[in-house]
């Protein structure tokens, strides 16, 4: 990493089991793997579906204090963000392209990705002579969302490229990618890779 990102408290590990056993993602990327994962397309269940489990959620990680309110923008903003870098993970397998033409929905979530980054603004300080990229002071949870925002800006771009959200379009939970070829394309090969292929295994018997 060429420098270092805000001292806000950034995961090493959530408290909760990868798929697969796979390793979680390294301090500060695991902020940015914990935020995506908040929503579990496949089981419906999304951490973030209202502005106080927004502000909650926030506090678990340091990001805001007790008794921190979130407004419904805030919560629209969060979620932008959110489904921006899954698409943007996504990506990281082979461009976000299915058979040399961009995805429709990989397109439309880094429009999201850029749009709520916009809004999330950051500036690069250096004290002590280290560069450090922080938000830009705003109101409390803007400015956690930025923290989540400046680890995406600041990180490096090899390390960056090892979070991918998985292929199967139900589950997109987002991995890290420890294999020396970076060739891993589910969470967990044994679950959405089997089903994935045992769906396209069906088909080809149609």
């Amino acid at each position: 990493m060429s420098g270092n990102t805000s001292e806000q408290n950034v995961p090493a590990d959530s408290g909760y089991p990868e798929p697969g056993g796979r390793a979680p993602a390294p301090a500060p990327l695991r902020l940015l793997q914990v935020f995506a994962n908040t929503a579990d397309r496949e089981a419906g269940q999304d951490a973030l579906d209202n502005p106080d489990s927004l502000t909650a959620w926030l506090a678990s990680y340091g990001l805001v204090g007790a008794g921190t309110q979130a407004t419904d923008g805030d919560l629209a903003l969060a979620i932008e963000l959110r489904e921006g870098l899954r698409s943007l993970f996504l990506t990281h397998h082979d461009g976000g392209h299915l058979h040399g033409t961009p995805a429709p929905d990989t397109v439309v979530g880094l429009q999201r990705l850029d749009r709520a980054l916009e809004q999330l603004p950051v500036r690069v300080v250096v004290p002590g002579g280290e560069s450090r990229v922080e938000p830009v002071p705003q109101p409390p949870v803007r400015e956690a969302l930025a923290r989540i925002g400046a680890v995406l800006v600041h990180a490096d771009p090899a390390q960056l490229q090892r979070l991918k959200a998985c292929r199967r379009d139900v589950c997109r939970w987002v991995f890290f990618d420890t294999s020396r070829n970076r060739g891993g394309t589910w969470c967990a090969m044994e679950i959405c890779g089997a089903r994935t292929k045992m769906q396209a295994y069906r088909k080809r018997k149609v």
